[in-house]
């Protein structure tokens, strides 16, 4: 008796041990999330093998994955550039917790699910460069968290929700690059973000991108509800007047289709004419321009992006009289100088040097390239023209200057760049030299990246200008590109041992820039040059004593050293003497975006104010 009590015991005990292991090793809600999140996405690669059932939570070794450690919930899902494919599942909703969710530079189609709005602590979302489709949830305005919304460089059609002007935390906003349309919102927040935000939408208008809406109502339409005294006849005429009032509105709605169809045809007609008129224009400048080449060799002027505001002979007036006075600088391909043309329109113009000879059918089909590419932290090349005595580039104008004049000279004293403004510049600079690796057909080394080839608007969002130069203006017996001083700081040692230049020492430059805004020094301080280094090798030696704190700018203010060495650590491996250790521009992107987009690490990156 004894003996079977006690098998029971032990047969009770073990189904109690089972019941207790198999409850401790049961997925939790969020892990369970996951995986019909994984479900979702096609991953061709199986990057995401180690996200398994079998374990008992997500947070210790799913890629990509971090988590909330007082109750192992998910709190950021970072997987971005995995090559995935698929959609975003429903089941992101349940992850009510979830803070920062990146997905950015995948392959993800179908809508973005409206139960996102379930994430109800979510501080950062990025979605861009995807093939997402359909319209924006207007449910997104009720993360009130959210700092972050980067949905762009995507398939979104339809309006921008108004709901969004609630989220009074928003710092960046990018909705560039999609197929959305109708006025851009201005209501609360919506109306603190500049064109940048909206960018490479066509059908967009509205104050914040400087283009005006034009009513989509007209006299063709015809009243909804139509009057009709049915209400008031006599029975004995219902039928008919019902009759009556059905022939009534047949007639109204033909006449309106008729009237429609009319008013089209004419449009269509008037649009024809025009069209025709403008090619005939057109025909007239071009044959005026070739007579002016060939009576005079004189002047020829390309536009690109769309015509600007003025004759070709008013622009090329205006280029003929550009003297010293107008002269804003100078560099290795020439002298800036600034145009304005009557009504305070402002362009810059690059004079090229006249000893730099190359064949005008090759200088106009390398500079129609260079005029194709738009990015919105790239300077707009809005067009060039030949004069009898020089070349002249025309660009958009940068109010603030190159980062070089900002960041060393007196400007500082009254406005200094602080951390946050260094870090959004170093994020945009990135953002420009990876779209030239790795989005540009060619693509495009720059090799000549510095402060003084990145300039700033008034925001202080940075865009690279003389990207392209190089290759077409090199003298084709030169050893090194760029000869002038100062430069040599930022070239990488296998350039300027072969004289060729790679994305790698590209990324190599972007690793100087790097620590230039770090340091607030020139590649080539005194103070280096003394002791026969350059900022490299400083940064070099005091890493061997352990004093990187010494290296921060005072003018950054109050900043993170954790911060500090997470870019440190980002520079020297873009610094790093074998170009085959240095990561490609996309990947340093990816880093940067990792350490200064964190809405947890910096909410305010982007609470610039500029006071002037």
């Amino acid at each position: 008796m004894v003996r079977k009590q006690l098998g029971v015991s032990i047969a009770i005990s073990w189904w109690t041990l089972a019941s207790f292991v198999a409850f401790a090793s049961a997925l939790t809600p969020d892990g369970e999330a996951l995986l019909e999140l994984k479900i979702g996405f096609n991953d061709s690669k199986q990057l995401l093998w180690s996200w398994r059932r079998t374990d008992s939570h997500p947070c210790s070794s799913w890629l990509g994955v971090s988590c909330h450690l007082s109750d192992l919930t998910v709190r950021s899902i970072d997987l971005p550039y995995m090559q995935l494919s698929g959609i975003i599942s429903a089941s992101i909703g349940r992850l009510q917790r979830l803070q920062r969710l990146a997905l950015h530079r995948n392959s993800l189609h179908g809508p973005i699910p409206i139960e996102i709005k379930n994430c109800t602590e979510l501080r950062a979302l990025y979605l861009r460069y995807n093939y997402l489709q359909g319209s924006i949830p207007p449910e997104i305005g009720e993360l009130v968290h959210l700092t972050i919304l980067d949905l762009s460089n995507n398939l979104l059609k339809g309006t921008i929700p108004p709901t969004i002007g609630r989220l009074s935390q928003l710092r960046v906003l990018n909705l560039s690059t999609n197929f959305l349309s109708g006025e851009v919102p201005t209501v609360g927040v919506l109306g603190t973000f500049q064109r940048t935000s909206f960018v490479g939408n066509l059908e967009l208008c509205g104050l914040p991108i400087q283009k005006v809406c034009h009513s989509t109502g007209g006299t063709l339409g015809f009243p909804a509800v139509l009057p009709h005294s049915d209400a008031f006849a006599s029975p004995g005429l219902a039928s008919y007047s019902s009759k009556r009032s059905s022939h009534f509105l047949n007639g109204i709605i033909i006449g309106a289709v008729t009237t429609m169809a009319f008013a089209l045809v004419t449009i269509l007609a008037f649009l024809w004419i025009c069209l025709l008129s403008r090619k005939e224009r057109l025909a007239g400048t071009y044959v005026k321009v070739k007579k002016q080449l060939v009576q005079d060799g004189g002047s020829k002027l390309v536009i690109f992006h769309g015509n600007l505001p003025y004759s070709s002979q008013e622009i090329i007036k205006k280029l003929e009289l550009l003297d010293e006075d107008d002269m804003i600088g100078s560099g290795g391909f020439g002298t800036v100088y600034k145009m304005v043309i009557d009504d305070n329109c402002v362009f810059a113009v690059k004079k090229i040097d006249r000893n730099r000879e190359i064949s005008n059918q090759i200088f106009e089909r390398e500079l129609e390239i260079l005029g194709s590419i738009k990015h919105v932290n790239l300077v707009n090349l809005r067009g060039y023209c030949r004069l009898q005595s020089a070349r002249l580039l025309i660009y958009d104008y940068l109010d603030l200057g190159s980062l070089d004049h900002y960041l060393h000279e007196d400007s500082q004293e009254e406005h200094p760049l602080n951390w946050n403004a260094r870090m959004k510049i170093a994020l945009g600079a990135a953002k420009g030299l990876a779209y030239l690796h790795h989005d540009c057909t060619p693509r495009i080394v720059h090799k000549d990246f510095k402060s003084s080839n990145i300039l700033l608007d008034r925001s202080l969002e940075p865009h690279l200008s003389d990207f392209g130069l190089a290759k077409l203006l090199v003298d084709g017996d030169a050893h090194v590109t760029t000869v002038v001083a100062g430069t040599f700081g930022y070239l990488a040692p296998e350039y300027l041992e072969s004289g060729i230049a790679t994305d790698k020492s590209d990324a190599y430059s972007f690793g100087v820039l790097l620590l230039e805004l770090v340091t607030g020094k020139r590649p080539t301080d005194p103070s280096f040059v003394r002791r026969g280094l350059d900022i490299v090798g400083w940064l070099n030696t005091l890493a061997e004593d352990n004093s990187l704190e010494e290296i921060i700018d005072r003018k950054c203010g109050s900043v993170d050293v954790e911060s500090v060495e997470a870019i440190i650590d980002v520079a020297a491996m873009c610094t790093d003497s074998n170009p085959d250790n240095r990561p490609s521009m996309s990947r340093v992107l990816q880093m940067l975006e990792e350490e200064i987009m964190s809405p947890c690490l910096n909410d305010e990156l982007y609470e610039t104010h500029l006071y002037i």
